[in-house]
């Protein structure tokens, strides 16, 4: 059950995250994109776009970071003296990290026409250290993350990082980064298509702009199910209790939740990518299995090792589907895409992705319970007098 502490620190960290995941997939995206505008134009005011959203997402993260960092050092005194004591060079070296990051960051959307006119490659090279800078600031995050889950019993805050669950973490958040990223992008893209209906030049912007966030959306949540399960195994192996304990109790809701809205997120997607027009033509037949085999999806989430069986197929079939269409997609004009359901739908998929990763983050937090750092410190034993405990050594 979760306790008043636990409301208001998750409240805030799932604020937080939201955000923060947003900055790191566009932060990510951006230099990509602005090197791709050197032989196609049309991806440098991509990459502009993005690092504007980059700003006011990432931006807004810090301060909701500060909020939930106080409530955390209050309200989970034992924890937090734990956690800092423990990964103290780490966390040294994380801060050092996001104070050059931000050294890059700002200067790189700020100063954007004046760094273009003296060097494209400088300016590219300066973004893409904001974005190796920011996987490192998450990666040490992440492996603090990974450790309240798994710990393991090490010297170091260094090898303490590296319990069974970090890598598996940090490729899974990495993916989920891009694929909310990306449908935010094309949400955008929607929405703006949706209130200016008469946008004349600008429509095929937008258009653009909409079938890259959904093709990073896509790719990018194909490849989520596979290091999710890869995921899943490391803290099962480790943790053999996690599994039945949330299949068992009220948690299945969010599991559930969590297959409706990947499932939301593929039929959406097929809906969308089939309405560009194809010399193959669509098989009804086809579509049909598809469809099933996503209720399936959702109908066996309780089921381990039926819905891993599922999610195998559902993935072959995106595939197929996917490599025939994709060409296409990226290399023709598709007006088709220029209507209001598109429009709607986009939008709609956009938020889906938000709150798949906000449920996927809860799970992983749900597991924990009922304790902050598993096996080591129980939400009951938290008390400002037991701070001076958990100091290391």
């Amino acid at each position: 059950m979760m306790t008043n502490s636990s409301f208001w620190v998750a409240l805030f960290s799932l604020a937080h995250i939201t955000l923060a995941s947003l900055g790191v997939g566009f932060m990510v995206l951006a230099p990509i994109a602005e090197g791709l505008g050197r032989t196609r134009p049309h991806f440098t005011d991509v990459a502009y776009l993005i690092t504007r959203f980059t700003l006011v997402t990432y931006t807004t993260s810090i301060v909701l970071a500060v909020f939930m960092l106080e409530l955390f050092i209050g309200l989970f005194p034992l924890t937090n003296s734990l956690l800092f004591n423990h990964f103290r060079a780490p966390l040294h070296l994380a801060l050092v990290v996001f104070f050059i990051q931000l050294l890059c960051l700002y200067p790189y959307y700020h100063f954007w026409d004046w760094f273009r006119s003296k060097s494209i490659t400088w300016h590219i090279v300066l973004g893409g250290a904001a974005a190796a800078l920011i996987l490192v600031w998450a990666g040490i995050l992440d492996g603090i993350g990974s450790y309240m889950l798994t710990p393991v019993e090490q010297e170091t805050g260094w090898a303490r990082l590296w319990n069974p669950t970090w890598l598996p973490l940090m490729v899974h958040r990495f993916f989920g980064n891009l694929v909310i990223a990306g449908y935010v992008m094309a949400a955008y893209a929607g929405w703006r298509l949706w209130n200016n209906r008469h946008l004349g030049n600008d429509a095929g912007y937008y258009l653009m702009v909409l079938k890259t966030g959904m093709s990073i959306g896509i790719v990018s949540l194909m490849i989520q199910p596979v290091s999710g399960f890869v995921y899943a195994y490391q803290i099962q192996t480790v943790r053999p209790d996690v599994q039945q304990e949330l299949l068992a109790g009220g948690s299945i809701i969010l599991v559930i939740g969590q297959f409706i809205l990947l499932a939301l997120l593929l039929l959406g997607s097929h809906l969308i990518f089939r309405s560009v027009h194809v010399d193959r033509g669509h098989s009804y037949l086809g579509e049909g299995l598809y469809v099933l085999m996503l209720c399936l999806l959702v109908v066996l989430a309780p089921f381990p090792y039926y819905r891993r069986l599922i999610s195998l197929i559902v993935l072959v079939q995106t595939g197929w589907y996917l490599s025939y269409v994709f060409p296409v997609w990226i290399r023709h004009s598709t007006p088709s895409l220029n209507t209001p359901f598109v429009h709607g739908s986009v939008m709609v998929l956009g938020a889906a992705s938000l709150i798949l990763y906000l449920t996927m983050g809860t799970i992983r937090e749900v597991a924990r319970g009922p304790d902050t750092i598993y096996g080591i410190i129980e939400h009951q034993t938290e008390s400002p007098e037991r701070n001076e405990a958990f100091h290391a050594p």
